[in-house]
């Protein structure tokens, strides 16, 4: 996808041309919810971008991103850069937008788990943000999850008049779209899903095919419809849920991808196992503006080891554990 394609202007019916339509125009005339975090953030690197997502043609599709992103990572932005750019040209896909889970949800979903690091929605927001996103088609909402639907609607509903078809499909990474099945489309109002093992392996791919998710048909290769991996886009669609859409795979080279690939659990125990002076070194490459993060971090309680378990608990376990 060539992004100096973007800029092109856009010819009328009668042969003339017309300034290219930016989709942040579009975004800053919606009514957003008042409660955003930073109202004052204007999308696309708060206006600066230089080379703006533009509309092209009739249907342009938008990547959604969402996640906990606690925090956000090195391996978050390259799998987003991966799709954006190979996913292939038949999607025409324009830009992306990311969405932090709400702090309740990442509360229960952290609830159990042995870390103190539980980061607010809008330090999670700029995390990603920090003195600008690295790419120009990217845009953090920084609003709740409760008010994506409606923003959603009224942003779909502004390109129709203008007789735009904006559609969105699903980014999501490894650990949601596995052998074991594809992904509820519910969720998000969106029936197609996108993944790759740019940033991590996922667990259907072979060196030379793609295993059939559960309840999903087999795979077919997006060049020519057949049976073959040949490392290319593959897609499949899913049967046991309605919608029934497409999940597409954009495979990597994997002497691309890093042998320790980051992840927010990887930067949680650097966290609690190195010394405040060491994080933001070992954090350099690993998290996303990794300065930020550690004043964040200093702003939490001092993160508490689990107890060391008593030799009598562990024989406990190890007698409990046997599968008799």
């Amino acid at each position: 996808m060539s992004s100096s394609s973007s800029t092109s202007p856009q010819a009328t019916s009668q042969g003339e041309t017309m300034a290219p339509r930016r989709l942040a125009d579009y975004i800053e005339r919606i009514e957003v919810d008042k409660t955003s975090s930073q109202t004052t953030t204007r999308p696309f690197n708060n206006g600066t971008a230089t080379q703006p997502p533009v509309i092209r043609g009739r249907v342009n599709r938008i990547l959604l991103f969402p996640g906990s992103f606690n925090p956000p990572h090195q391996g978050h932005i390259d799998l987003l850069k991966h799709v954006f750019y190979n996913g292939g040209a038949d999607l025409n896909i324009i830009a992306a937008i990311i969405i932090t889970t709400d702090d309740e949800r990442l509360a229960m979903k952290m609830d159990g788990r042995e870390t103190d690091v539980v980061l607010s929605r809008e330090k999670r927001v700029n995390l990603w943000r920090g003195d600008g996103i690295p790419v120009d088609w990217a845009w953090v909402y920084d609003n709740s999850e409760a008010s994506w639907p409606g923003f959603r609607a009224k942003l779909v509903n502004a390109l129709k008049r203008d007789g735009v078809d904006l559609k969105f499909t699903l980014l999501l990474g490894p650990d949601a779209i596995t052998a074991d099945g594809g992904y509820n489309p519910v969720g998000w109002n969106c029936g197609d899903a996108i993944t790759s093992d740019i940033s991590r392996p996922v667990d259907f791919r072979y060196p030379n095919s793609l295993r059939q998710l559960a309840g999903c048909t087999p795979w077919v290769n997006l060049q020519d419809g057949r049976s073959r991996f040949a490392n290319r886009i593959s897609i499949c669609r899913q049967n046991r849920v309605r919608p029934r859409g497409t999940i597409r795979f954009v495979p990597c080279d994997l002497d691309r991808r890093p042998q320790d690939a980051p992840s927010s659990t990887k930067i949680r125990k650097i966290i609690e196992r190195s010394p405040q002076e060491e994080w933001e070194e070992k954090l350099k490459g690993i998290a996303l503006h990794p300065k930020l993060l550690v004043e964040y971090l200093k702003e939490l309680p001092p993160p508490t080891k689990p107890a060391a378990e008593s030799k009598e608990d562990l024989a406990k376990k190890q007698w409990e554990s046997i599968v008799w």
